[in-house]
């Protein structure tokens, strides 16, 4: 088993050039975990004791060795693509967007917004993030499906709506 304590560069950095790439997947929720056990796409036991606040963005190299390098490469995740009609003013897409966030946010859902979509991550069904969308009463274009590696550079925003005493 190789253990890694750090994130080392990203797989774009020249002094990476020509070397074998090993892939190690992860999903999105996984990302900003410290601790980490897997195998990569060629069999090496990995496991991950990263510093607090580390985070498994696509392309992150764990490891170079000098012939190879381990790099993270995000796992595509069944998703809900959202697009709001671009005709809407813009008060009304952000109210929108806001009332949608809060929604995936009771459900403690993550979401992303990428291209001028919201980006949703199915973590229950289909069924229940199109009515999600509904309950929310937000003018949408469409809502499509597909899968999509989520957070590839930073962590997917989970929506705060304060459970707790004082929240």
């Amino acid at each position: 088993m190789l253990t890694v304590h750090s994130i080392i560069g990203t797989i774009d950095e020249a002094r990476f050039s020509g070397r074998a790439v090993e892939r190690l997947a992860v999903e999105s929720a996984e990302a900003a975990r410290p601790r980490l056990r897997r195998l990569t796409d060629l069999g090496t036991d990995v496991a991950l004791d990263l510093p607090r606040g580390s985070y498994l963005s696509d392309g992150a190299v764990l490891l170079d060795d000098g012939e190879r390098i381990i790099v993270v490469a995000r796992k595509p995740e069944d998703a809900a693509i959202v697009r709001f009609p671009r005709s809407r003013a813009r008060e009304d897409l952000i109210n929108d967007a806001v009332r949608l966030g809060h929604a995936f946010g009771n459900q403690h859902v993550p979401i992303e917004v990428e291209h001028g979509e919201v980006r949703i991550p199915v973590t229950t069904s289909r069924e229940v993030v199109l009515d999600t969308v509904r309950s929310a009463g937000v003018g949408v274009d469409a809502v499509r499906f597909d899968r999509l590696a989520l957070g590839r550079g930073r962590p997917l925003v989970a929506p705060s709506h304060g459970h707790g005493v004082g929240g």
